[in-house]
């Protein structure tokens, strides 16, 4: 049996970075290991295929202010699920939360999701509640209705807003994760899809909302035909659950 070491290792998938973006994560990097206190933090990189504003002296300066940092990168923009898949692999820690480059939640949920796990939760999800729709443009908030409500009725997920962009799992959730093949967005809901067939994995959610300023992608229609055929990816892959 692998013995993992007690802490958390905090995966962050990006692609084209915007802005200071470097200064923001040394930021949000020391509030984090502020509230976690003693537990450690091992912080991956993951750099999926940027093209810019992704350069060797952005790693300089991350490697200087974070020397522990584990940074992975790749030429081809593969997704963000595939992403997110290797900075798990590369994992050494009993829990495991990725969320995006930007924290769009604050660093309080990655720690209130670190709680929840040392607590006894096998999987955690954070859940956007009606708040953060009001705040969406028109057709993203449609989309993710439609979203929701399959999640729901179809894919009867045990945590109904699949796509915010925070998870955490400890090594029962990892296994589940790593065994994923959406590469795109919709691989949070494969991920519990997956995780909810199994009756013995204590899945739990995490309620947060938008950090004032996040501002919100728009979905191309080419984008949303492939990930609806990821949808019926998901439903006919229970046989091999």
């Amino acid at each position: 049996m692998v013995t993992l070491t007690p802490g958390l290792d905090l995966i962050l998938p990006c692609w084209n970075p915007s802005g200071p973006w470097v200064e923001s994560l040394i930021r949000h990097y020391h509030e984090i290991t502020a509230l976690m206190g003693t537990a450690p933090v091992q912080l991956i990189l993951v750099n999926d295929g940027s093209v810019k504003n992704f350069t060797r002296q952005h790693i300089s300066w991350l490697e200087a202010a974070i020397p522990d940092i584990i940074i992975i990168s790749y030429s081809r923009n593969r997704g963000k699920g595939y992403a997110v898949r290797e900075g798990v692999k590369r994992s050494q820690h009993a829990f495991q939360v990725y969320t995006d480059l930007d924290f769009p939640f604050g660093v309080s949920a990655v720690k209130e999701t670190y709680d929840r796990l040392l607590q006894g939760l096998d999987v955690v999800a954070g859940e956007r509640g009606e708040a953060y729709l009001r705040e969406l443009p028109r057709k993203r908030r449609v989309i993710t209705r439609i979203s929701r409500l399959l999640n729901r009725v179809v894919l009867d997920l045990k945590v109904e807003d699949a796509q915010a962009g925070l998870k955490g799992f400890n090594a029962y959730g990892k296994n589940i994760l790593l065994n994923t093949r959406i590469d795109g967005f919709l691989y949070d809901s494969e991920f519990l899809y997956h995780a909810g067939k199994r009756p013995h994995l204590k899945i739990g959610a995490v309620p947060v909302s938008c950090r004032p300023g996040i501002q919100f992608s728009s979905f191309r229609v080419k984008l949303l035909m492939k990930e609806m055929l990821n949808y019926c990816r998901i439903i006919f892959s229970s046989s091999a659950a």
